[in-house]
Formats: structure tokens, sequence, C-alpha cells
């Protein structure tokens, strides 16, 4: 079993309910630290964020993606859905970048808790680095 197998394993096992307070639970931060960054430097990814946005202009999305081998670039907005509320909407300055990075083809989409505990995260940095999910 990889080591990729072996995270996602004890995800598979855990009941509907826990997994969703779990879900819950992780903050777009941790998402990224523990979670996404690891597993896109594994894969091979060279990974930039900003780490203090202050003084940038605003919209930019968290996370930007590259693979050197296979040149696939994946540029990502993190949010974190919580169960009291509603669908999760990008601010109108992180619309505008997503909008526009995609007219530019690249691939920029947001990313949240839910997405990395269904497995789409880890199925679309594989299937960057190359590999079958």
């Amino acid at each position: 079993m990889s080591l990729l197998d072996a995270m996602n394993d004890r995800l598979d096992r855990l009941d509907g309910a826990t997994k969703k307070k779990l879900i819950q639970t992780v903050k777009e931060k941790d998402l990224r630290d523990k979670h996404i960054v690891p597993l896109a430097k594994i894969l091979g990814y060279l990974v930039y964020w900003t780490h203090n946005s202050e003084h940038s202009p605003a919209g930019f999305p968290d996370l930007f993606l590259v693979h050197p081998v296979t040149g696939a670039v994946i540029i990502r907005e993190l949010k974190r859905r919580r169960s009291n509320a509603k669908q999760y909407r990008p601010t109108e300055a992180q619309q505008e970048w997503l909008t526009g990075l995609g007219v530019a083809g690249l691939d920029a989409k947001v990313w949240t808790n839910d997405d990395w505990f269904s497995g789409l995260i880890r199925e679309e940095l594989l299937r960057g680095a190359g590999r079958a999910a």
C-alpha cells in the first residue's frame, strides 16, 4: 500500500457523522499546511502561497502549484465550508482572479475541506503529476 493509499484508507473507514464533524473542524491554514502542501510535495510539485497578503492586491488565490515534469499548473483558492454557513461564494476580487486565470487557460478553482475528504484534491494532484488516481 502506498502512502497516498494509507492516507485515504483511514478516511474511508470513518462513518458519515464522524467524517462530517472532522470536515468542519479543518481550517483553511490546516488544509493547506497539513494536507495539500505535503501531498503536493510528495508528488513533486513546486508550491507557492503568499505568507502575508496585507500589502498585496486583493483576491489572488491561496495556492499556486507547478509540476516541473508534467507542466501542470494548479491554482486554488482555499475555503472552509461550515455546517452553519450557506454555500461558499468567493469574494468579488477572488472570483475576478479565478475567472481571469481560467480565461488565460489556467486551472484556477476553489478547493474546500469537503474536497480533501472526498478525495477530489488527491485526484487532481495525481492527475497533474501524471499519475492515475
